[in-house]
């Protein structure tokens, strides 16, 4: 069973390397599509076929979004562009690499694992699958597994208590 939710956000980025235009400051709206597949659980209220409520994904990756959102994403190596950014008092969203929609990508594929990891095996998700779209005709998509552990329903629901 897979379901999926989509975000959006605007942000800008360079990266100093590319031969072409991309090396030069500029914005996309981004699109994304978070994509969880797995088998609901016996945890699952009323033992519904539900994998999980959508309001669970929106509560582990809508954080992320906000932080990028009309931001410039800036690689941590890049301390030109960061502290010209922050000079300018304005919103820096610092990844460890750069901001490709491949590593933008990978890096929502593993917060959303690495953050959500109690919350999605509770509800029996195993596959994480992140598109990202830099323009309407472009995208890169990545994916990670949950990692197995132990499923533990109280810890789950105090994630969830806390994201609340």
């Amino acid at each position: 069973m897979k379901v999926s939710k989509r975000f959006r956000w605007e942000a800008a980025h360079r990266l100093p390397w590319h031969e072409g235009s991309c090396r030069f400051m500029h914005g996309h709206s981004y699109r994304m599509m978070v994509e969880l597949e797995g088998e609901p659980t016996e945890n699952t209220p009323g033992g519904s076929a539900m994998l999980i409520d959508f309001k669970h994904v929106k509560r582990i990756v809508k954080p992320l979004v906000d932080a990028m959102d009309h931001a410039t994403i800036v690689n941590a190596s890049d301390t030109e562009l960061r502290e010209a950014i922050e000079a300018l008092e304005s919103k820096v969203y610092v990844m460890p690499y750069d901001s490709t929609a491949e590593n933008i990508a990978r890096h929502v594929a593993e917060s959303v694992r690495d953050d959500g990891a109690s919350v999605l095996r509770t509800h029996g998700v195993h596959t994480i699958r992140v598109q990202v779209w830099e323009t309407e005709t472009c995208y890169a998509e990545v994916e990670r597994e949950v990692p197995e552990g132990r499923s533990d329903p109280a810890s789950a629901e105090e994630v969830l208590a806390a994201m609340r």
